[in-house]
């Protein structure tokens, strides 16, 4: 059930994703090819807490339910990111989350992403800064 068919289309939506903010088309033209398109049915879990995390993935369509020891602290949606955190620590899931719904994905495991920041280290350079500044922001220090 594919609903991105073209690169084009891709790049669309990575672009405005906020983890990937300050990215130029064409670094976004590498993410893109390296993502691969999943669907998760309802009730499936796309992290669980305290597994290894080995991929993030987009929410493209659909809702799911982020807990953290049981207790639920976020919905989310489109746009939004799971696992970004495991691309850059490799450190296990600090929350659960599970489809509400259908939820149709673009998933990229840590292998793709060394290799990215491997070929185009601007382009983790970036990635992290965005997160170091989604953690300031969240634990409000600077």
């Amino acid at each position: 059930m594919a609903i991105l068919k073209r690169q084009d289309d891709k790049i669309k939506v990575l672009a405005g994703v906020p983890l990937f903010a300050g990215l130029s088309k064409k670094e976004l033209g590498e993410i893109a090819r390296l993502v691969t398109e999943v669907e998760i049915p309802p009730l499936d879990y796309l992290a669980r807490q305290g597994e290894a995390g080995r991929e993030a993935m987009v929410i493209l369509s659909g809702k799911a339910t982020v807990r953290r020891t049981g207790r639920k602290i976020a919905e989310l949606s489109n746009g939004d990111v799971v696992g970004e955190m495991s691309l850059l620590t490799n450190s296990p899931r600090n929350a659960s989350v599970r489809a509400d719904t259908v939820v149709l994905a673009l998933v990229m495991n840590t292998r793709e992403f060394s290799s990215l920041v491997d070929l185009h280290p601007q382009v983790g350079k970036k990635i992290l800064r965005t997160v170091a500044q989604r953690l300031a922001e969240a634990t409000g220090t600077d």
